[in-house]
């Protein structure tokens, strides 16, 4: 009973967190103000480090994977502050013209892109393990945490590639069917490897 109600009180905590992380971001619009010690972008930086410390550290702890908490805490934090500080890059081609401009929207990509495949991969490779404890019947696939990880890592780089693929101008549907389909294959091949 103790623990369902520690459960429930985190959850609870850790959604406000969230909510709260939401309405900075996109509502309050916490990168508008110029001063770095405003007291709203200092509750802000607080947030970008509780929200993902209080949703991914007890699932890390709950799976026995201790890495996760800080793997997705720094990972969140970046691309909260990414998003609220710097702005998306939505297009690469804006940095046709040589000068500091066009190479800080170049700075911006490398630095989405990488920050965006930690995010997507801290939430993919819980789920992944969870899905692969319902789906597989063989004890060596079910417990597999690299298991876990490789299709969360294939996943969020098959999503980051179409971002990529999105911002270049170069991203057309068979290109995305086949990138899908490979990937497919190279994960068939290692779960056929294994049995």
């Amino acid at each position: 009973m103790e623990d369902r109600r520690l459960l429930w009180t985190l959850g609870i905590t850790s959604g406000i967190c969230w909510a709260t992380w939401t309405y900075f971001l996109f509502f309050f619009d916490v990168g508008s103000s110029s001063s770095f010690w405003d007291p709203w972008r200092i509750v802000f930086y607080i947030l970008l480090l509780l929200a993902p410390a209080l949703t991914f550290v007890p699932i890390g702890l709950r799976l026995k994977w201790p890495f996760l908490g800080p793997y997705a805490v720094v990972g969140w934090a970046a691309f909260g502050y990414l998003l609220a500080f710097t702005g998306l890059p939505v297009d690469v081609r804006d940095a046709v013209e040589i000068g500091p401009a066009s190479l800080q929207v170049l700075l911006r990509v490398w630095y989405f892109f990488p920050v965006l495949f930690v995010v997507v991969t801290s939430v993919l490779a819980p789920l992944a393990y969870a899905a692969g404890l319902r789906i597989f019947t063989s004890r060596m696939h079910r417990r597999d945490t690299f298991r876990a990880w490789r299709e969360a890592g294939l996943l969020s780089l098959y999503l980051v590639g179409l971002g990529v693929g999105r911002s270049l101008s170069m991203l057309t549907w068979p290109i995305a069917l086949l990138s899908l389909l490979l990937l497919a294959l190279v994960e068939a091949l290692f779960l056929a490897r294994k049995a």
